[in-house]
């Protein structure tokens, strides 16, 4: 079959994100046997003209588009993609009768929902690499879209969400990403890294977070060997000397990212790289492997530093525990940044100055700081926004509703703003301070590489 796939994603805050998901199903498509062509339009001004010229040229037999995000996450500048999305899809209504497949991370966190919304013919749920060519065998035959063989076929209002398939515990025979659809020299540009991902799934339970319903609950890796592979390959293909590790966490196992850590090490790659850790896991072999493979960045996810709002989000780590990753951080000369939530279940004007009071203390490199919380289907926050009637029975969550705790919203988002607008390595995305999408990318054009946050050490 000729397959069109279409990253959707637009959003260049704080750096346009290379669609690797969209990659790795294009890279299993091909497998299949497919020819598969691609539009990204994150660099594009004329969507209507770009999709009336790709549909002309490649005369598609399906349509498959990956949704990254439904939006910005942030709060209370807030972006939504959906009405965007709906425009993507009239336009291809319009120029071709080939099935539209939906698919991505933002459809899979609530893919009724955006089925029904956009009125796809198909959505794949989950990862991809596997469905999406199930799905695609199908239509090619002619053949109906009812469960079989693991996958589970679900009607939606005139289309089907396919899911299911047995996730493999090692990550290596799903492929590596196709890379040559997509513009990875521009991205590397304007992004100043290219993404590569060394495992999937999240066992941990914070009440937001959307990583188990995406990746699900088992972490599976790639090989070490694997990673480093396509890490040189990159290199040698593009120049590229910046990676971020896209991993929800890099450093669990540990084992595992040292292992990685090692073989960029054996390989003399010489590359700068950063990742999102969980500071439980880090030791002093840890920070020395880190540092010694090129780590140039670490962004902590703890979301708080208060010991109430840190048992409050179900996160597995304590004050003490940033205390000592701290330490080892700065003993070893690494920039680290910590990213903070304020205002979810039980934040009170004292728990975000005991958060401030540790950042203080701990003296990152930068903070990144996000006002309320995204609720979404299928995570406990949805059970805390009805408890404190931030949504209603009825809100089918699809344009973002936030959670912030109720009483202190206000003086909480006064708060943050006014203590970044005086620490020159606070960013807080929800009020645009330091997200200037044009002084970013003035920096970028300097050819600054890496997180741009580990310019604002103080």
């Amino acid at each position: 079959m000729n397959v069109l796939l279409i990253s959707a994603n637009t959003e260049k805050i704080p750096d346009p994100v290379y669609p690797i998901g969209a990659a790795c199903v294009a890279d299993a498509a091909r497998r299949a046997g497919h020819n598969v062509s691609a539009v990204d339009l994150c660099f594009v001004s004329e969507v209507e003209d770009t999709l009336r010229v790709a549909v002309e040229e490649t005369r598609p037999d399906a349509v498959g588009i990956s949704l990254r995000n439904l939006d910005s996450s942030a709060f209370p500048q807030n972006t939504s993609y959906i009405d965007d999305y709906a425009r993507i899809m009239a336009a291809l209504r319009s120029l071709t009768d080939a099935p539209i497949v939906l698919g991505g991370a933002g459809f899979t966190v609530m893919p009724t929902t955006v089925l029904e919304h956009l009125k796809g013919d198909v959505g794949v749920v989950g990862e991809g690499e596997q469905l999406f060519p199930w799905v695609l065998e199908r239509l090619a035959g002619g053949a109906p879209l009812v469960s079989d063989d693991g996958v589970i076929c679900e009607p939606v209002d005139g289309g089907v969400c396919v899911h299911g398939r047995v996730r493999t515990d090692s990550l290596d025979a799903l492929g590596t990403p196709a890379r040559d659809l997509f513009d990875a020299p521009r991205y590397y540009e304007r992004g100043g890294t290219l993404n590569v991902q060394t495992k999937r799934g999240c066992a941990f339970d914070c009440i937001f977070c959307s990583y188990p319903l995406i990746e699900g609950k088992k972490v599976r890796a790639r090989s070490p060997a694997q990673v480093v592979d396509e890490i040189e390959e990159i290199k040698a293909t593009h120049g590229v000397r910046h990676i971020f590790f896209v991993d929800n966490i890099f450093n669990l196992p540990m084992d595992h990212a040292k292992e990685i850590c090692t073989e960029l090490l054996r390989r003399d790659l010489r590359i700068e790289w950063s990742a999102y850790m969980n500071p439980k896991f880090m030791d002093e072999e840890m920070v020395r492997l880190l540092a010694a493979s090129g780590c140039k960045g670490i962004e902590f996810g703890i979301d708080s530093g208060s010991p109430t709002m840190i048992a409050n989000l179900h996160k597995m780590f304590s004050p003490d525990d940033l205390r000592r990753v701290a330490s080892l951080c700065h003993a070893a000369g690494l920039n680290f940044c910590h990213s903070l939530i304020f205002g979810g279940p039980g934040e009170t004007l004292a728990t975000v100055e005991e958060t401030i009071a540790l950042m203080e203390e701990l003296k990152p490199t930068a903070v990144i700081a996000m006002t309320g919380i995204r609720v979404l289907p299928g995570t406990q926050m949805v059970e805390h926004a009805l408890r404190d009637a931030q949504i209603d029975e009825d809100d089918n969550l699809l344009y973002p509703k936030f959670y912030v705790s109720p009483g202190f919203a206000d003086e909480i988002i006064d708060r943050v703003e006014a203590y970044a607008h005086s620490h020159p390595n606070w960013i807080v995305p929800g009020k645009g301070i330091k997200t200037n999408v044009e002084v970013l990318q003035r920096l970028r054009s300097r050819k600054i590489k890496g997180p741009l946050w580990r310019l604002l050490k103080s």
